[in-house]
Parts: C-alpha cells; sequence; structure tokens
C-alpha cells in the first residue's frame, strides 16, 4: 500500500478520530488511566481492520538511536522512521496526535507523517512516523532556537520552554533542534501541548 498519496496521507486524522472517539465514549465512568487502554485497544482493532502493520523487517533501514519515546531508524537516503511508543502522551492518546499536527504546523521544514503501526523491540504498541532526514552542519545554538521560536509568535518562559496563545513548545534544545546546511533550523524532536 502506498501511503505517501493523499488518500493515506488521512490516517494521522483518522486515528486521532478514533483516540477521540474512544475517550467521549469512555465518558466519566472510566478512570483517565483507562482511556489510554481503551484508546490503544480502539488503534490495534483499525491497524487490523486496515491493514496498517508496518513490517520493519521489509523497510530498508538501519537502526540508529532509542530516546524516551522513539526507536528511530534510518533508510540511509532521505527519511528517518521513527517508532513512537507514546510514552510522553501521558494517559490520553489525543496528546499525541494534537502534538504531531502541532509539529507539522509550527515546523513545516521537517514534517511528520504517520505510516501506520508496529510493535517496538519492547513490544509496545507504536505510530510509525516518518521524518525527512536533515544533512546539518552543527546543533542550532539556544540564541538561533530563541529568534526562531519569537519570529513564530512564541515567548520564551525558560531557556527551552516557549509559548503562545494556544501551545507550550519544550524541549527545544540544541540536539533537538537542527542547523541544516541551507542556514535552516529544523526542530526534529521537540515537545508541544495545547495550554490549560
Amino acid at each position: 500500500m502506498d501511503r505517501t498519496h493523499s488518500s493515506i496521507n488521512s490516517l494521522m486524522e483518522q486515528a486521532t478520530c478514533i483516540a477521540r472517539r474512544s475517550k467521549e465514549a469512555a465518558g466519566e465512568t472510566e478512570s483517565t488511566k483507562g482511556y489510554k487502554r481503551r484508546q490503544t485497544e480502539e488503534l490495534i482493532k483499525f491497524a487490523n481492520d486496515n491493514g496498517l502493520w508496518i513490517d520493519l523487517s521489509h523497510l530498508n533501514i538501519t537502526y540508529m538511536d532509542r530516546g524516551g519515546e522513539n526507536e528511530v531508524f534510518h533508510d540511509g537516503n532521505v527519511s528517518v522512521v521513527k517508532l513512537n511508543n507514546f510514552e510522553y502522551a501521558g494517559d490520553d492518546l489525543e496528546n499525541f496526535f494534537i502534538r504531531i499536527a502541532a509539529h507539522n504546523k509550527f515546523f513545516g521544514n521537517v514534517p511528520y507523517q504517520m505510516i501506520g503501526f508496529a510493535y517496538n523491540s519492547q513490544q509496545e504498541f507504536c505510530a510509525v512516523l516518518v521524518q525527512p532526514y536533515i544533512l546539518a552542519e552543527r546543533e542550532a545554538t539556544e540564541d538561533e532556537i530563541a529568534a526562531y521560536m519569537q519570529a513564530l509568535g512564541f515567548e520564551m518562559d525558560y531557556y527551552d520552554e516557549y509559548h503562545n496563545s494556544d501551545y507550550e513548545v519544550f524541549d527545544a534544545v540544541p540536539n533537538n533542534v537542527l542547523y541544516g546546511i541551507d542556514g535552516d533550523l529544523y526542530f526534529i524532536d521537540t515537545q508541544i501541548r495545547l495550554r490549560s
């Protein structure tokens, strides 16, 4: 299945709706900890019903690194593949989808595309994300990051935390923001959440 065309690009939107509906169906009858379990079950069913499982053995990728939520692979060419275990979504998977959509809105020069689901090496259910591989000259400096975020309309709260009226961006540190060989900044792995 070719997931690069528009009919499949709606995968993230469909998954977001499933996560939201699952939470709404639980209503007040279920603790917030139960949301994530129910949402995961619904997404697994969605993946099963629609053939959305990604078999990593069929991809020509090489393991690069593991972080708090991602196992990262490189295709040796133009893309990075991330298996995201939803760790930073907290008790509600909708937070993950909000974050990815906001990332693509603010940092569209290095967007995420969701291509399916898989289990990582720890057997955790994951979203499979593809992101452009950035040829970087170096990590961005804190001053460069601050100037970029201010140009986007964000105010600095702390050296790695920013907010606007709707979102908070944090973990915007040099190792998560690259200075590309083209002179642009690439925010490859920040955290974003709605302001409460």
